[in-house]
């Protein structure tokens, strides 16, 4: 019993793994996985079963602190902004026209985020509209439409052309012009750990991070197989010995005399 405790106790310590995102749509796993890939660190996407249709990404534990530091570089997971369906139909019970002018831009700028972070490489996309509200009784409105867009990628060259970027939301949002669209991209440098995320080293064997945990439960089988064939050796011993001084204290026996 004693040498089956040791081996389940074993087992666990290496195959154990722990969440570091949860409750997560299939792409923002996907992404986070792919993040974490990049930085060297080996990841498993699967169902988690705190949230229904929704996915949770685990590390090892050992690997935790940095996939957390490798999730914080790339601002992972990133919440989700709101389109146009999510932002119309919110505040007052009778919104204004104010109010709902207000709701389409926010939507918009959100439906504009979404299609921007989908590209390659992009980290986070931000866009801020200002869109002056039509008024039927004014003969033009006040204030020029115009745009401001934030893209933070990975790499040292950008995955979309500033003028690209100009032309989808000139294209998108009503009134504006690519001449009145500004963009600022901002490239964010490689993950501290993607020099060494091909190699892992489990004591004098070096081996890939994908065949860590397999290598990690061999080894583990291995030691709960020593650990119980010891265990079984001793026992056995110590059964000898118990029989042998149980012959050891048996009285010989006496010779019967012929007549």
């Amino acid at each position: 019993m004693r040498a089956v405790f040791l081996c389940v106790v074993t087992l666990a310590l290496v195959g154990c793994s722990v969440p570091v995102a949860g409750a997560l749509d299939e792409t923002q796993a996907n992404r986070i996985v792919v993040a974490l890939d990049r930085a060297g660190v080996a990841a498993e996407k699967e169902s988690d079963p705190a949230a229904e249709g929704r996915f949770r990404v685990s590390v090892e534990r050992d690997e935790a602190p940095r996939a957390i530091a490798a999730l914080r570089e790339e601002e992972l997971p990133a919440p989700a902004p709101p389109g146009l369906l999510d932002a119309m139909g919110k505040g007052a019970l009778i919104p204004s026209q104010l109010t709902e002018h207000a709701q389409y831009v926010s939507g918009l700028a959100g439906e504009l985020e979404r299609t921007l972070t989908t590209l390659e490489g992009v980290l986070t996309a931000r866009v801020h509209l200002s869109l002056p509200d039509a008024d039927p009784l004014r003969e033009a409105p006040r204030t020029k439409a115009t745009a401001a867009v934030l893209l933070k990628y990975r790499g040292a060259t950008p995955p979309i052309d500033a003028l690209e970027v100009k032309r989808l939301i000139a294209g998108a949002a009503p009134g504006i012009s690519p001449d009145d669209v500004a963009v600022v991209m901002v490239s964010r440098p490689a993950p501290s750990g993607a020099a060494d995320r091909g190699l892992a080293k489990l004591g004098p064997i070096t081996t890939t991070h994908s065949s860590m945990r397999l290598l990690r439960a061999a080894t583990g089988v291995v030691l709960a197989i020593a650990v119980a064939l010891v265990a079984t050796v001793l026992a056995l011993w110590s059964r000898l010995r118990r029989l042998r001084a149980g012959l050891e204290e048996v009285p010989p026996a006496r010779e019967v005399r012929r007549a």
